[in-house]
């Protein structure tokens, strides 16, 4: 009786600091809340959820108490740009820390009368902020890997417009039509920053945002032809190397199903074993009945 007074008190402290910090950091009401986020889904914006609007709030009112390395908050600022998560590194951070400590506050109450549930909360608080935290970097790496997917059709593209013409901005701006999403956009800011700039230095940006091995190679062709230099068989030979690396990814895709298909089989085994063991315990149990 005493441990369900203590988590009704809780409960009721959580939801009344919940409230306070709500009025100190000007956070809208759900029901104005839930009419905003609607009005983002039917425009066409990423979904979001509630907890998540309340916790950015938050996490956007306390950045200024976080102080960052130079280093990994200019590296995490370009992580954050790349992933289109409009929040500043403190901000980003702070919502990692605040999303753990909530979940981790949760599991205080448990430690009077259930331990073991409050060293789950714990772990789940430890997980939470690796998640969190994480999610920007994870979007990135999609990211990239789709684009690396698509930079074999790229190179081809580049190889055969070389035959005809060796304007760059031109030979991006033909590519654009057919681009996927993703490099597509990459290709845009890219074309922005030539008409505006220098070609060099924007094909220098291009290769930075993504961070591609086999974008750097494709790049320095570009550069190469911007030089003056006939660049068409070095694409030759990198459209051919690119070729075999996309072979080598697909057969170590076909590689990894039988093993999947193999872990679904045994579970399909291993439910077909539990049933036969169910029916013959059932019956062995009626027959012994029957002796007695």
């Amino acid at each position: 009786m005493t441990g369900l007074l203590i988590l009704l008190a809780s409960i009721f402290t959580g939801i009344a600091c919940y409230n306070l910090s709500c009025a100190f950091v000007d956070v809208p009401t759900a029901k104005t809340s839930k009419m905003m986020l609607l009005a983002k889904k039917q425009t066409g914006t990423r979904d979001e959820k509630l907890l998540d609007v309340y916790l950015t709030k938050v996490a956007d009112k306390c950045a200024p108490l976080l102080r960052l390395d130079p280093i990994k908050r200019n590296r995490l600022a370009l992580t954050l740009s790349i992933a289109e998560i409009p929040l500043t590194p403190e901000a980003y951070t702070m919502k990692a820390f605040l999303s753990a400590l909530f979940t981790g506050l949760l599991g205080i109450p448990f430690f009077l009368f259930m331990p073991f549930m409050g060293f789950l909360l714990f772990g789940l608080a430890v997980m939470m902020w690796f998640s969190t935290y994480m999610k920007a970097f994870d979007i990135v790496k999609k990211r990239k890997k789709l684009i690396e997917a698509e930079l074999p059709r790229f190179a081809v593209s580049i190889q055969q417009g070389l035959a005809t013409d060796r304007d760059v901005l031109k030979l991006l701006t033909s590519y654009r039509r057919i681009a996927g999403p993703h490099l597509g956009l990459e290709l845009d800011t890219t074309i922005a920053d030539m008409k505006t700039g220098n070609y060099e230095n924007a094909l220098l940006h291009f290769q930075n945002r993504i961070g591609s091995t086999m974008l750097s190679d494709i790049v320095r062709g570009l550069i190469g032809t911007l030089r003056g230099d006939d660049q068409q068989m070095y694409f030759k030979m990198l459209v051919f190397d690119m070729r075999q690396i996309e072979q080598n990814n697909l057969k170590k895709e076909a590689q990894k199903r039988p093993k999947q298909m193999q872990k679904y089989s045994m579970m399909m085994l291993f439910c077909i074993l539990l049933i036969y063991v169910v029916v013959l315990s059932v019956e062995v149990v009626g027959s012994l009945g029957a002796f007695f």
